[in-house]
C-alpha cells in the first residue's frame, strides 16, 4: 500500500498573517524585556523604588523620544495644572534632551514624596541628574521636578 506524502507542520495554513505577526512580535518584546530585566541583585526590594525606578525609566524613554512634549504625561496632576505642554517645551527648551536611561541611584522617601538621581544617556557620556516625585493613588508615581521645569508657567 502506498504510504501518503509526509508533510511538516503548516504553521500557517488557516492562521491569519497578522495574527502570526502579532505573535512573533509579542514573543521578541517578551524576551527584550525579560532580557532586560535581568533579574540580578539590582533590582529592588522596596516596592515603591521599583515603582519610583520604572516611571523614571519609562519618562526617560519618553522624553528621548519626543523631547519635552514625551515627558508631560508623566508630570504630577499639581505640576500639569499649572505647566501647559506648549509651556513645558519652552521651558526645558536650554535643556539637553537624553538619548536614553541607565538606571536610578538614591532613591530617597519623605512620605508621599521621593528624590532620586537619574542616569541618562547622551551619546557615549551619561549624565546625573535630580528628579523629585510624588505618590498620586495607590501605586502610581509622578514627577514634580526635573532640571528646567521652575521655569514652566502656563
Amino acid at each position: 500500500m502506498p504510504q501518503p506524502e509526509r508533510r511538516g507542520a503548516d504553521f500557517g495554513r488557516g492562521v491569519s498573517p497578522g495574527v502570526v505577526k502579532v505573535a512573533l512580535i509579542s514573543g521578541t518584546i517578551a524576551g527584550v524585556l525579560l532580557v532586560g530585566c535581568g533579574g540580578g541583585d539590582d533590582v529592588p526590594e522596596d516596592e515603591r523604588e521599583r515603582q519610583v525606578n520604572g516611571v523614571a525609566e519609562l519618562a526617560t524613554a519618553a522624553y528621548a523620544a519626543a523631547g519635552a512634549e514625551g515627558l508631560y504625561d508623566y508630570l504630577a496632576e499639581d505640576v500639569t495644572a499649572t505647566c501647559s505642554k506648549e509651556s513645558l517645551v519652552k521651558a526645558l527648551g536650554d535643556e539637553p534632551v537624553p538619548d536614553g536611561f541607565k538606571a536610578v541611584n538614591n532613591v530617597e522617601f519623605d512620605g508621599e514624596q521621593a528624590r532620586a538621581r537619574v542616569v541618562q544617556l547622551f551619546g557615549e557620556e551619561e549624565r546625573e541628574v535630580e528628579w523629585t516625585f510624588v505618590r498620586e493613588g495607590d501605586d502610581s508615581w509622578r514627577l514634580t521636578h526635573v532640571p528646567g521645569l521652575e521655569a514652566c508657567q502656563s
